[in-house]
């Protein structure tokens, strides 16, 4: 009898050609146009910040399409998913928009949701963008390859410690970019620190909906289109907002992760 111990998998071999293929191209367009000036006004750099922004995506898929394993599972009904996405999603958001003025921080203003939407081209074109600019672009790499992927070696929990940090240090660079949403809070500010911790606690409410409820990648999307517009919309970026923010998103990746079963299914991925 062989009792031998199969070697452990690690997850960093697992991932590596997967960051390496994403972070490469995402960060080489955006380091050219830094080199251009770096302000996404300008058209050429605007085509730079957007293709590399699609780098997860299109290394998600790219391992996809290439590899010959086996495939993930297909997502479940919408009804199971679907409500719950759009509440995780835009819920920490809203909750912090409106408790923000009842400890010090500005209120709601309307019109900066108006001028925003304006400023895109009318509604469409803004639903549009905001579908295509981080949903669409990153959750069939971070979510739809690089998550389960993890989710081989690790706990649900670690799964989302990992792939969070790395959410968070892809979007180094956008800090650089003028015009960005990173670059309105400045890299070196209060609201960046809580722009990079909350990816962890996001990364558990991702697993929830796209595991756990087996929402797969259209959970991911919705969810991610839903959180982005909420904290653009209603604009929180003050200090207290943000706190507020990430203290709801700490406690509610708590509570997903406290209620989670004790074994769960290994997920099936594409190798």
């Amino acid at each position: 009898m062989d009792t031998t111990a199969a070697p452990r998998r690690s997850w960093i071999g697992d991932v590596g050609p997967f960051l390496l293929a994403s972070f490469g191209f995402s960060w080489g367009l955006w380091a050219v146009a830094l080199l251009l000036g770096g302000d996404i006004a300008d058209p050429v750099v605007f085509a730079l910040y957007a293709v590399g922004a699609c780098g997860p995506s299109l290394a998600g898929l790219t391992i996809r399409l290439t590899s010959t394993g086996p495939r993930p599972p297909r997502p479940a009904g919408a009804t199971r998913w679907l409500p719950a996405a759009l509440l995780v999603g835009a819920g920490p958001g809203v909750a912090a928009a409106f408790a923000t003025p009842l400890f010090g921080g500005p209120a709601v203003d309307p019109s900066t949701a108006s001028g925003i939407v304006a400023g895109a081209g009318g509604l469409l074109p803004f639903l549009a963008f905001a579908l295509v600019a981080g949903p669409l672009a990153e959750e069939f790499g971070w979510r739809g390859h690089a998550q389960p992927v993890l989710r081989r070696s690790l706990s649900p929990a670690a799964t989302s410690a990992v792939l969070g940090t790395i959410w968070a240090l892809w979007h180094l660079p956008l800090f650089l970019l003028a015009g960005t949403y990173q670059a309105g809070m400045g890299l070196f500010t209060v609201q960046a620190l809580g722009f990079f911790v909350s990816m962890l606690p996001l990364s558990v409410c991702y697993w929830w909906v796209t595991e756990r409820l087996r929402g797969g990648v259209p959970a991911a999307v919705l969810l991610h289109l839903a959180g982005n517009l909420t904290l653009v919309l209603l604009a929180v970026q003050s200090v207290v907002g943000g706190s507020i923010f990430l203290a709801v998103l700490i406690l509610l990746a708590a509570l997903l992760l406290w209620t989670q079963p004790a074994r769960q299914p290994e997920p099936a991925v594409s190798a």
